[in-house]
């Protein structure tokens, strides 16, 4: 039983050391690490020493992919979500065939196009490594790795960059509060009703510190509630995008209107338009894994206000951080089966399984919705389907 001890604890050292040094490469800072370092210390260190194992067991054979392959390169283009579906019956269980810890998944490794991955297959179990069978080096499970010398642009994406680029950066649903405190367009020179792309335009609302000249914003209208398909209650409403307006000048009078130029016009602006600040682009650079703990929402809206759905479509989910989502989180879709008459009895009914018909894969989350690309369906999605932990 000592020597168990001894082994758990060396294994939580190692854990620990690995946990710093990736912080450490992250770019956070001695004092952050030694945080984390703290925080973990409440982990028993059975809890350690079984992440330990974990990161190092692979996956089952039986759970490849049949035809994965034994090498691959990796190519511009490619994706995490897109290579982890040719190696796994179960792409979520991506992090498993690396070899990664649940702290390596909060800080994911960089793939990027000229890697060679190759598949080792060992004692019924697989593992994934930059390491071909049989290297110099021995080891056969290296984890993917973060370049030290910069060259993060030419990492690869999480998911498709064109499948969610409308929406990396505009708002899709907004609750009634950012509605009620958003800035806003009140009016237009010359008693205009609309403006366009090189029109000006003057706004309310938008604090000094924040109207530093050349800062851009977004112009969009509340177009519908979207409704909770459990409670009914409203979550928030669909932001419709109209365009992009830059600050020329800042706030001035009694009033403090700020004077805007439109740089972008989808649709027409005019008074009553509402104002958001652009936030940065968000590049999809997460891990896919399953969610730790069991996830059970709803789908409560299919983006451009449609009702039903497939592949390739962004779903607004009513859960979020408030029910333990993470950007890279992977759901799965399903349907309730329903209750239906039995033809063969006339005096029965039979309630059907549920149709589990998809994979989404969560890439932006707020406390009480989360947006979510749907990477696989082989069924039409609808509002109202269920969201769930994967199997």
């Amino acid at each position: 039983m000592r020597d168990l001890t001894k082994e758990q604890a060396a294994s939580g050292r190692r854990l620990h050391a690995f946990t710093l040094a990736m912080l450490s490469v992250a770019g956070i800072t001695a004092g952050a690490a030694m945080a984390v370092q703290a925080a973990d210390l409440s982990v028993s260190p059975v809890q350690l020493a079984q992440a330990d194992r974990t990161a190092q067991e692979g996956i089952p054979v039986a759970d490849l992919a049949p035809n994965a392959p034994g090498q691959y390169t990796v190519r511009t283009g490619d994706t995490l979500w897109g290579i982890s579906g040719q190696y796994l019956r179960q792409p979520w269980r991506w992090p498993q065939l690396w070899g990664m810890n649940r702290q390596q998944v909060h800080n994911p490794h960089l793939i990027y196009p000229g890697q060679v991955l190759y598949l080792v297959q060992r004692d019924g179990r697989a593992y994934l490594s930059t390491t071909p069978p049989g290297g110099a080096s021995g080891d056969i499970r290296l984890s993917p790795r973060v370049r030290g010398n910069g060259g993060d642009g030419e990492a690869i994406l999480s998911i498709p960059a064109g499948d969610i680029e409308p929406f990396l950066a505009r708002p899709l649903v907004v609750d009634q509060g950012t509605v009620d405190t958003s800035a806003r367009i009140v009016a237009l020179p010359d008693a205009r009703v609309y403006m366009g792309r090189g029109d000006t335009g003057y706004a309310r609302g938008i604090a000094p510190a924040d109207a530093s000249i050349g800062s851009d914003w977004q112009a969009f209208r509340p177009a519908k509630p979207v409704f909770d398909p459990i409670s009914n209650g409203v979550i928030g409403f669909e932001a419709q995008y109209e365009g992009s307006v830059r600050v020329t000048r800042g706030p001035e009078g009694p009033s403090a209107v700020t004077t805007v130029l439109a740089t972008q016009s989808q649709q027409e602006m005019g008074p009553g338009t509402l104002l958001l600040p652009q936030p940065p682009r968000e590049l999809i650079r997460y891990v896919p894994h399953a969610p730790d703990n069991e996830v059970a929402g709803r789908v409560a809206a299919v983006y451009g206000g449609v009702r039903y759905g497939g592949a390739k479509q962004v779903v607004v989910l009513n859960i979020g951080a408030n029910a333990g989502l993470e950007p890279g989180h992977v759901l799965a879709l399903s349907r309730d089966g329903g209750v239906v008459a039995d033809p063969t009895d006339s005096n029965r009914t039979i309630e059907l399984p549920e149709d589990r018909y998809g994979l989404a894969y969560v890439y932006r989350v707020f406390p009480g919705v989360a947006y979510a690309l749907v990477t696989d369906a082989t069924n039409v999605m609808k509002v109202g389907d269920i969201a769930t932990t994967p199997r």
